[in-house]
């Protein structure tokens, strides 16, 4: 089904490279830009832009990391980053997978691109070896919310904020 709604969209889902690294960045602004009024990440830096795309590479150079981009025509309309993330050493399982930096252009939305870049997560996941994954989303996002529902994600834990 993914498959085929990524189809009807032509969108093509691969492994992120360096080359991709100053797109990905301005997607990662494009995403806290649509949460300027969230508590957390309306606090963008001044040098967000130059330290984007330094993080970025950072990422896309760690061995325990991968990024998965969705293009349009050659264009890079979405990403996701997948993380393998030790668990807490009293819990099980010993590592997860972390689902992080998600975005999907809004022009291309509700087209399945998300689900085609959870599938690639999920198959670099279980090669991994990975039998969970986790992530964290806002509270303020109805549609996050609700694409990550139909994705089989269940809210376990909430973060709360207190400013000092």
């Amino acid at each position: 089904m993914a498959r085929a709604a990524a189809a009807r969209t032509r969108v093509r889902v691969r492994p992120a490279t360096m080359a991709d690294a100053e797109r990905i960045a301005e997607l990662r602004l494009a995403l806290l830009a649509e949460h300027r009024s969230n508590a957390i990440y309306s606090r963008l830096r001044r040098d967000a832009p130059a330290r984007a795309i330094e993080l970025t590479r950072d990422q896309l150079a760690s061995e325990r990391e991968a990024m998965f981009v969705a293009t349009k025509d050659d264009r890079i309309v979405g990403l996701i980053r997948c993380i393998d993330q030790r668990g807490h050493r009293l819990l099980r399982p010993a590592r997860f997978a972390l689902i992080s930096t998600v975005y999907v252009e809004p022009a291309v939305r509700r087209r399945g691109v998300l689900r085609s870049l959870m599938d690639a997560a999920v198959a670099w996941s279980r090669e991994r070896g990975l039998t969970e994954m986790r992530l964290q989303n806002a509270a303020d996002n109805p549609l996050a919310i609700a694409a990550w529902d139909a994705l089989g994600f269940r809210v376990v834990e909430q973060i709360r904020l207190r400013p000092l």
